[in-house]
């Protein structure tokens, strides 16, 4: 295999690798997918027609292969860590709800760091008039979010 070829792969598996492994930028994968399957779809065809080429050509779909894999794995991590987070600030809300009768207007009230849950997680919380919402961003959806229904008790998904 050429110099340039790996080096072309590995510039672009790194620019796949630092757009899609940022929260939230799962959708990113869903819209490259059909592009990848048309790349395995013609180095397979190219394996078959020139037995030559199938070591290299193999070893380049299984850099990608592993690629989609991997940013496939972080973001369904970001993905079901966020909302498990989520869950527990809702418990500590509702906590403080039954035990108080009201909501509380910020999440240091129930004792959570508000800011790391912003930094780290993008989960929001704000109170206003007895109003309360909770949300968090969906990994696979662009502009999507997650929001907590108080009053039918239930996550929803909206898309902005």
């Amino acid at each position: 295999m050429k110099k340039s070829d790996w080096i072309k792969t590995v510039v672009l598996v790194t620019i796949l690798l630092f757009l899609t492994l940022q929260k939230g930028s799962g959708f990113l994968l869903i819209l490259m997918l059909p592009l990848f399957l048309i790349y395995v779809l013609y180095h397979a065809v190219r394996m078959i027609r020139r037995p030559e080429e199938r070591k290299n050509r193999g070893i380049r779909l299984a850099v990608w292969a592993i690629t989609f894999a991997l940013a496939g794995a972080v973001q369904s991590y970001w993905s079901t860590a966020s909302q498990k987070h989520a869950d527990l600030v809702l418990t500590k809300v509702l906590a403080h709800k039954a035990r108080t009768g009201s909501y509380p207007t910020a999440l240091s009230e129930v004792g959570v760091d508000e800011q790391y849950l912003k930094e780290k997680w993008r989960i929001r919380y704000w109170g206003k008039e007895g109003v309360p919402m909770l949300v968090y961003p969906a990994t696979f959806m662009p502009l999507g979010l997650y929001e907590y229904d108080f009053e039918a008790s239930r996550w929803r998904q909206n898309a902005y």
